[in-house]
């Protein structure tokens, strides 16, 4: 499965146009909660681990996205974005969106056609008709 971000893929022609698809993910820091089920405290964790986990909770909606391309008979996924929404502290909502497509993939190479040289006959063309006559005869322009 080609997944891009761009309109087209390099080499292919989209054949057939399959439909929207998406993938979303919540993710929260570490969640303590009380003895009742309520949220009582996120445990706060460094840079490194928030960006570890929202690029895990990317990979996972982009893996919903691909399985629903698949079902859908797709071979390509185009024009992917991807949105991180923070609902509230420390919970976030990964999304992602992309066209699921069919695409034929191109020959390797472009068949060479060959330039046969100009036949002698085109090359001896007579131009002297244009020295004949003057090219602004009568106009005011050459005065």
């Amino acid at each position: 499965m080609i997944v891009t971000t761009m309109d087209g893929i390099a080499g292919h022609i989209t054949e057939d146009t399959l439909g929207v698809v998406r993938g979303t993910v919540l993710w929260s820091k570490r969640v303590i909660k009380s003895c009742i089920g309520g949220i009582r405290n996120f445990e706060v964790t460094g840079m490194k681990e928030l960006d570890q986990g929202l690029a895990d909770a990317k990979d996972q909606a982009q893996k919903a996205m691909i399985e629903q391309a698949k079902v859908l008979g797709a071979d390509s996924i185009l024009g992917v974005k991807i949105d991180v929404v923070e609902l509230s502290s420390g919970t976030f909502c990964v999304n992602t969106t992309g066209t699921a497509v069919k695409s034929v993939k191109l020959p390797a190479t472009v068949p060479s056609f060959e330039i046969t040289p100009p036949m002698e006959q085109d090359m001896d063309f007579d131009m002297s008709f244009l020295a004949a006559r003057p090219a602004y005869e009568g106009s005011t322009l050459r005065h």
